[in-house]
């Protein structure tokens, strides 16, 4: 195991980036806005909204449009998606092992499993 790897059995809320917020923060550093942006990929300012604000995804489709819009690999952005959900529910799950009912070592034994995958 990667010694340098964070431990994402101690998440916490804050831990967690939805991709969309990287798109905000490359906005931002080129001091478009989100109407600039839609613009550029011909989708609607209400769908780039969408994903800054985590209520939506990105997908396959998105992940080109951005890299033609941005510059930006669109691997990048499904490897932040990507990570972003795997990250979510190995959340879920630590939550459901601290408050799951069973002995201490198949806690132990699931906690391992977890921290694998």
């Amino acid at each position: 195991m990667n010694k340098n790897k964070k431990n994402t059995t101690h998440l916490k809320p804050g831990d967690i980036f939805h991709p969309g917020e990287f798109i905000k923060d490359e906005l931002d550093a080129r001091g478009w806005h989100q109407q600039e942006l839609a613009d550029n990929m011909k989708v609607s300012k209400s769908e780039i909204s969408l994903v800054i604000h985590g209520h939506r995804d990105i997908n396959v489709k998105l992940a080109v449009l951005l890299e033609k819009a941005l510059g930006i690999d669109a691997e990048v952005w499904m490897n932040l998606q990507v990570k972003y959900d795997i990250n979510k529910v190995k959340k879920k799950s630590n939550k459901s092992l601290r408050t799951a009912k069973m002995t201490a070592p198949k806690k132990t034994r699931l906690k391992r499993l977890v921290r694998a995958a």
